[in-house]
């Protein structure tokens, strides 16, 4: 077989380069995006799209890729984290939560826009609906999409849907499967359903704003990708550190409980696992030693677990020194949601005389909120880890730890078969650290705009992969189908070019 020389090669991988991207960008009118139900949008992204969508995760997370104020329409949802001291009409007072709360021009950008929640924005117990979906009808002819950035629990987007508005999907929980969500944005069968980590969204985001025609400044956008990986190499080394030390870190919420038959007062704190949020799940690929939760817990019904279970050693209501050393989780450093954090004072420390939190060896973690960004991942991962690199060890344990792939779709699997059993952590492997977290734009050449791009959705960085769509016609949101028999011609003259080399 005669071979075609380098140069030939070059220029014909050119050619058909061309003709590919002409085959797959043009095939229907502009870019195309496939959500995480699977519905493939189009659009034509030389204009730009303008769009609802939440506020604190899916619009700052947009304004960080370069979204400017003549795309957001309208908001709805917290502008902060659960639990913040921001203030939307003060956001230069700044927050408890610097790292992911709203700044001035963030703040900025989403008073910009119609808010649809007037009535809780500003509730730090919480925020996440749109007060009245006939609000957001009224503005329909100044939206081209909805953007649903969030956990699938909000089923007035069914409404929104049902309205006449294009509503894209992009599940903060999993990745794309075909058998995960169903239309209606619910997961009933999760064992087809995957964890999905902060870089997971962080890039699924960015191919949303490309498709949205967001004039993004790329070398700007190279510069977080820079900071974020800098940060994540950073913290990387700190957990390799807090193996060493034999730390443990646990992933809760706290809550502050009524008895009803008695009126006392009681700490309550909830069994998480760590595959089932994004940045728990993030931070365990890169090294940290996330203890994993029981079979009690269920990602629907959070197991609450009180004082007097957490202490098992103590009579309940009576913790002292003699009794607390002995826990249901041997926690060396707590992580908890943003709102129990504020619980935490000498009072609670009375409730729940935890001896991690005693030597306030906690911090928050957000949950289901803040922005997903390159820029939200270096700002939290940069605060957390000389937190984590200055704990000591407080509970001496003989449990080993277990050599797991946390990138491995049986690791992040959801459906009760994923994870590790109770107070079980992932042994430390710098061959298995997450590298997409760690590779670094300076070491590459910069970014440069892409035109009507055909997204897809990531999968897993190693094998096995979680499954993703089969190759067929896929109804678009216009009801247009897509004609994936020109990408199969496509697909055969790469081909034949190749066996030709």
């Amino acid at each position: 077989m005669a071979l075609i020389p380098l140069s030939s090669r070059k220029a014909t991988w050119c050619s058909v380069s061309a003709v590919m991207w002409l085959v797959l960008g043009t095939s229907v009118n502009g870019a195309t995006f496939q959500d995480d139900r699977g519905v493939v949008h189009t659009w034509d992204n030389s204009v730009k799209a303008r769009i609802g969508i939440n506020a604190g995760t899916g619009a700052v997370t947009l304004f960080h890729m370069g979204m400017k104020a003549d795309q957001l329409a309208a908001i709805w949802g917290l502008w902060g984290l659960w639990g913040s001291t921001f203030d939307p009409e003060n956001p230069s007072a700044g927050s408890v939560f610097p790292e992911m709360d709203p700044g001035p021009e963030e703040a900025a950008f989403l008073a910009s826009a119609v808010n649809l929640s007037p009535s809780c924005y500003k509730n730090p117990r919480g925020c996440w609906q749109i007060d009245n979906i006939t609000d957001l009808v009224a503005i329909k002819d100044q939206i081209d999409f909805i953007v649903n950035m969030d956990n699938g629990y909000d089923l007035s987007m069914i409404d929104v849907e049902a309205a006449g508005f294009k509503v894209i999907f992009i599940d903060t929980y999993y990745d794309y499967n075909k058998n995960c969500r169903l239309q209606n944005f619910t997961a009933p069968d999760r064992s087809s359903c995957y964890g999905r980590s902060t870089m997971d969204l962080a890039r699924r985001i960015e191919e949303l704003a490309t498709f949205l025609g967001v004039e993004m400044d790329h070398d700007a956008l190279n510069q977080q990708k820079q900071e974020a990986c800098e940060a994540a190499s950073a913290f990387t080394d700190a957990m390799e550190e807090a193996h060493e030390k034999g730390l443990h870190i646990k992933v809760s919420w706290l809550a502050i409980v009524q008895d009803a038959e008695t009126g006392a007062s009681y700490a309550e704190l909830s069994d998480y696992d760590p595959i089932q949020l994004w940045f728990p799940r993030s931070m365990e690929e890169l090294g940290m030693p996330l203890l994993h939760a029981d079979d009690i817990y269920d990602s629907d019904v959070y197991a609450a677990i009180p004082a007097s279970s957490y202490f098992n050693n103590c009579e309940p209501g009576d913790y002292n020194d003699e009794c607390t050393g002995n826990t249901l989780f041997p926690v060396d450093f707590w992580l908890f949601d943003p709102r129990g954090t504020r619980l935490i004072d000498e009072n609670f420390k009375v409730l729940f005389p935890d001896k991690a939190i005693l030597a306030d060896q906690w911090w928050y973690v957000p949950k289901e909120d803040g922005p997903v960004s390159y820029k939200a991942i270096a700002s939290y991962l940069g605060a957390i880890t000389p937190r984590i690199a200055a704990a000591k060890k407080i509970h001496e344990t003989t449990q080993e730890c277990t050599p797991a792939d946390p990138r491995d779709i049986g690791h992040v699997v959801v459906d009760g078969t994923g994870g590790l059993p109770l107070n079980g952590i992932v042994c430390f492997n710098r061959s298995l650290i997450q590298e997409e977290y760690l590779k670094c734009p300076n070491a590459m050449s910069p970014s440069a705009p892409v035109e009507a791009p055909v997204t897809i959705a990531p999968t897993a960085p190693e094998s096995p992969v979680a499954p993703v769509a089969q190759s067929q016609a896929t109804a678009t949101s216009d009801g247009v189908r897509l004609p994936y028999a020109f990408i199969g011609i496509g697909t055969s003259a790469l081909i034949t070019l190749f066996a030709n080399y």
